[in-house]
């Protein structure tokens, strides 16, 4: 047979493979038909970028003569990697480990879902691995397993074989940049809340028979919430000096420049009403169970969220403090540089155990006393362990439960059930990685 010829037949493979598990599957109805795929021969076995989903010809048709599921399992593999957003996720170190991290993921998503178009026997190695993991409580996510297996003798002693058992395709199309590839990250997120939402809801029973892929669904999305969620939840509507577009008719001022040189018609309308922030405040836990190098690397990442102008005006006020039991410093910030210099030497004073209601009576205490003018909320960067104040201040509050902060974060888990319900939450993991932002 020619070329064009088998490449059809490889595409007929894909088409039944895609129909395969949308049947299987019809949760996953969204996400299949948002990745397409492509025969390649520039690819060895299957990669994807996030938008399509590359395969050799040869891997194909061989692999389907031995046995139809294992293209099922890749083209899952492929798919489950898009859905969790790992295309989009750029390790800052060892990249092997991340890779191997990533697959063993979805491998383990994969063999945990009743359907028979996915079933294959796991090796003895993979059922060690799973129970090793089971045994020490480590969810399902690459950072999780990062953390783990980069401190286990395991992994040392079975690199080679975890790498021949778990990884079945290339991951080198995931190093790219740009504005497509933001575009297809936020398409990949709102299919990842799609599926779980399905999940959920509509297919109920899936949901129960496939516990193991919406918890890493659920785990997912919830870290992948940005600070900018809190921050719009803070903002409030004042009025900032700028030109408001939206009542500017720019033909009666183009008409008089035209027609009297340098005297416009209408005058640009200099105020507008703009929801931003103008005071905040950010603690720090900084016990002793905290680390310091972790808090200074969370600050500079938090500043370059922070910097964008559409969250703040120009005349804001960003409170920084350090607390245990106690305040152990305010540092008032004024700009953005002053708060780059103090993120990148922030000098860590903490000891013994977490006391949260100290950061409530110095904020109260504070603004009886005028220290803070117009206060619009407070975020608490924690591990979630501490004495909780019983009652809801009169500003918002958010947890960030960043179990990074741990002296041992791969076994202890923040603790998201201990946050009061008035407060908002959300559970972070340390950014091993470089996440592109617009």
């Amino acid at each position: 047979m020619e070329y064009q010829e088998l490449a059809r037949l490889g595409e007929e493979i894909l088409s039944t493979a895609r129909s395969e598990l949308t049947l299987a599957m019809r949760f996953l109805d969204a996400a299949l038909a948002a990745l397409e795929y492509r025969i390649s021969p520039a690819v060895a076995s299957t990669a994807t970028d996030g938008k399509t989903l590359y395969v050799q010809l040869r891997y194909l048709l061989s692999s389907y003569e031995e046995n139809p599921i294992l293209i099922h399992r890749a083209y899952f593999h492929n798919l489950l990697h898009c859905i969790f957003s790992h295309p989009y996720l750029i390790p800052e170190e060892d990249r092997e480990l991340w890779d191997l991290c990533c697959d063993i993921c979805v491998e383990a998503v994969m063999d945990s879902l009743p359907v028979p178009c996915l079933k294959k026997m796991p090796s003895p190695l993979r059922e060690h691995a799973y129970r090793l993991l089971e045994e020490n409580k480590i969810l399902y996510t690459p950072e999780r397993l990062y953390h783990f297996l980069r401190k286990t003798v395991f992994y040392r002693q079975n690199m080679l074989l975890l790498e021949q058992d778990f990884c079945i395709d290339s991951h080198a199309l995931w190093k790219k940049d740009g504005s497509q590839e933001e575009k297809q990250e936020k398409k990949w997120k709102e299919i990842q809340y799609k599926t779980k939402t399905n999940m959920e809801t509509f297919y109920r029973a899936a949901g129960s028979s496939a516990g193991r892929l919406l918890a890493v669904l659920q785990l997912t999305t919830q870290e992948q919430r940005r600070y900018d969620y809190f921050l719009e939840r803070f903002a409030a509507w004042r009025e900032d000096l700028k030109i408001n577009d939206e009542e500017f008719d720019a033909a009666y001022y183009t008409l008089g420049m035209n027609l009297y040189g340098n005297t416009p018609l209408l005058e640009p309308l200099e105020y507008k009403e703009e929801k931003k922030i103008k005071e905040l405040v950010i603690a720090v836990d900084t016990s002793g169970s905290c680390l310091g190098s972790p808090v200074r690397h969370f600050l500079m990442e938090t500043y370059g969220i922070l910097k964008q102008a559409k969250h703040f005006f120009r005349r804001c006020r960003i409170h920084l403090l350090q607390f245990d039991t106690v305040i152990q410093k305010d540092f008032c910030i004024t700009d953005f540089e002053q708060f780059f210099r103090m993120a990148d030497e922030f000098p860590v004073k903490g000891f013994g155990g977490t006391d949260y209601r100290c950061l409530f009576d110095y904020i109260e205490k504070q603004q009886s006393e005028g220290g803070f003018h117009d206060l619009q909320g407070l975020m608490v960067l924690t591990d979630g362990y501490g004495t909780y104040p019983e009652h809801p201040p009169s500003y918002p509050t958010a947890f960030l439960l960043a179990d990074f902060l741990q002296e041992h974060p791969a076994h202890v888990l923040p603790a998201f059930d201990k946050v009061p319900g008035w407060a908002m939450k959300l559970r972070i993991d340390e950014n091993l990685y470089k996440r592109r932002t617009p």
